[in-house]
């Protein structure tokens, strides 16, 4: 049992270098290394063993079983207040992470060939566990020291010294420029880390030297432009706009959570895009890492700003989980960070307009907000309750009280802001709320529908065509999911039918762009047209296009989970062609995708 209490050291604390100290020579004490280490050749281990908060080492019985290892990482900031809850599974108060060396050290696909991986690291540690609290100077280099293994090149570990002069970390960031320049492959985010770490071998704090680096903002910009590149659609200004909005959310952050979730982001975006699975568990483990540092941080925020970019953060990287989670804990994930999205929406005055109604969130205010991490909650909150066939978790206001701008997870996702309102619509009036719209009138807002020539203006002719046939395809799927769902018809009926082969030819138009990899999201527009389709060929375009979809990519959620899903209904109650209602379909889902609630 591993306890919390600090190790008691009598005497004096010590001031040689720890290289000195366990050599028994004489240290000149010289920062940041002795000059005994550096005529000798010897690397200095610095000094931050000897202070107040160092880091207490307590023995750990062996594991039973010989082939593993038994050490953690517990590391926490002392601080006057008490911890709130550390992680969503609520370990043990006062302990910001626990996390085992093997997930840490030994995740499959993450190891380059170099000198100094994790057997070094282990061999260092030994069968030991490091608790207890430390500042966090100390926190960020015990990361680091599990980052090591992922470096691009292998590289000593170094101690920070406990001074620095302001030329020296000049010095330091100036010389990491070309590091940001060099760095323009796709790669594991982690490992970019630890390769920058290198450029601040002396520094007291490596994390905050790093993500405070001038030269940062600008390679992350450079990096979501290139993500923007997959994009299927782009408009003439929202390339523009949204970096700004990225410009400015960088700039503004009083703190390097901002910076360090864009570089989880992108590694996450990196692997998916790739179709790296490899990497799903390692970007999970350090995912749990940053919602224990957030939890910590608004547990101890004191103004109204700083908890409210905090909350900010911790939805998005909470929602950042569906790209790496299994599609089970999907539903679970959006609702354990509902309270967080009520409390953000509830604290806006903008996205309460006049006359609106206090009990329910207007959706079309929140996605053409500009507020990324709100308008992908609705997204995701909406898309699941479809493809689940389970409630909402919020209820919307879908009237439209101002003339919508133009967000940009239209284009990412490709996904029409009025047609995901007409989506929140319909699951409303499926599971009978009491603010839910007659189902008659979003019947007629669908079939009397016209698209608005020139209302987007795109970087290239092609794409007014494609966004159109989006919009085509987004009418006929809800159309039959209203029919389905609210009005329990069948899947024979003659509208029906007629709407799954017009929905098959127009999505068939659009092809996956070969340069940039770039496709669009058409996880409803399949899996309608999936769930209704009597002949065979039709049944193959749908399971073919979904068993291709093994990453959520701009999906939302992986397609190939549903396939399952829909070959139980195929051999089950819709075989051989027979007719078939939603709940066939819901029991379809409930049998081969369970969902945890």
């Amino acid at each position: 049992m591993i306890t919390m209490e600090r190790k008691k050291r009598p005497g004096p604390k010590a001031t040689s270098c720890l290289t000195c100290k366990r050599r028994h020579k004489k240290c000149d004490k010289r920062l940041p290394v002795c000059e005994r280490c550096r005529n000798g050749g010897l690397k200095c281990l610095g000094y931050d063993y000897s202070s107040d908060n160092r880091i207490s080492v307590f023995p750990v019985e062996s594991a039973k079983d010989n082939n593993s290892r038994s050490e953690h990482l517990e590391v926490g900031p002392q601080r006057e207040r008490s911890e709130g809850p550390v992680s969503p599974g609520g370990p043990i108060e006062g302990v910001v992470t626990t996390t085992s060396a093997s997930e840490l050290l030994n995740l499959p696909g993450e190891f380059p060939n170099v000198e100094m991986g994790p057997q070094y690291l282990q061999g260092s540690l030994g069968k030991t566990a490091i608790t207890g609290c430390a500042h966090p100077p100390a926190q960020t280099h015990t990361m680091f020291r599990a980052l090591n293994g992922f470096s691009i090149r292998p590289f000593p570990l170094h101690q920070a010294a406990r001074r620095q002069t302001q030329g020296d970390q000049d010095a330091l960031l100036c010389n990491t420029q070309p590091t940001f320049q060099l760095m323009d492959r796709p790669m594991s985010t982690l490992r970019k880390l630890a390769g920058l770490y290198t450029e601040f071998p002396y520094s007291a704090d490596p994390l905050r030297d790093l993500l405070g680096n001038r030269n940062l903002d600008e390679y992350i910009l450079t990096q979501y432009d290139k993500l923007m590149g997959q994009w299927y659609f782009k408009t003439v200004d929202n390339h523009k706009r949204f970096q700004q909005w990225l410009f400015l959310r960088l700039q503004s952050s009083l703190t390097s959570f901002v910076r360090w979730i864009a570089l989880i982001n992108l590694g996450i975006f990196e692997a998916v895009l790739t179709g790296d699975a490899s990497q799903r568990r390692f970007h999970n483990v350090w995912i749990g890492h940053i919602q224990n540092f957030l939890k910590r941080e608004l547990s101890c925020s004191s103004t109204s700003s700083e908890i409210r970019d905090r909350r900010h953060d911790w939805l998005y990287v909470s929602l950042l989980k569906v790209m790496v989670d299994q599609t089970s804990y999907v539903y679970r994930t959006v609702r354990d960070v509902t309270p967080v999205f009520l409390e953000l929406v509830f604290s806006n005055p903008i996205l309460w307009p006049n006359h609106s109604e206090f009990t329910q969130v207007s959706l079309l205010n929140v996605l053409s907000s500009g507020s990324h991490e709100l308008a992908y909650f609705v997204l995701m909150d909406c898309t699941c309750a479809m493809a689940f066939g389970l409630p909402q978790h919020v209820e919307y206001d879908t009237t439209v009280y101002s003339r919508i701008s133009s967000p940009s997870h239209q284009w990412a996702h490709g996904t029409p802001t009025e047609f995901h309102a007409a989506l929140a619509d319909i699951n409303a009036c499926r599971d009978n709320t009491s603010t839910g719209r007659d189902w008659r009138e979003i019947e007629h807002s669908l079939l009397t529908w016209q698209s608005q020539p020139g209302e987007y203006t795109f970087t290239e002719s092609w794409m007014t065509i494609a966004w159109y046939a989006v919009q085509e395809s987004w009418r006929l799927a809800l159309l039959i999911y209203l029919y389905m769902a609210v009005c329990d018809v069948s899947s024979d009926d003659p509208r029906i039918q007629l709407y799954v082969k017009q929905l098959l030819q127009v999505v068939g138009t659009l092809k996956k762009q070969e340069a940039s990899g770039a496709e669009i999201s058409f996880l409803l527009q399949y899996l309608m047209a999936g769930i209704c389709a009597r002949n065979e060929a039709h049944r193959k375009v749908v399971r073919d296009v979904l068993a291709e979809t093994r990453e959520p990519k701009f999906w939302f959620l992986r397609g190939s989970d549903f396939v399952p899903v829909l070959d139980h209904l195929w051999h089950g109650a819709a075989v051989d062609g027979r007719p078939v209602k939603w709940c066939d379909y819901t029991r379809s889902r409930e049998a081969m995708l369970p969902v945890v609630v």
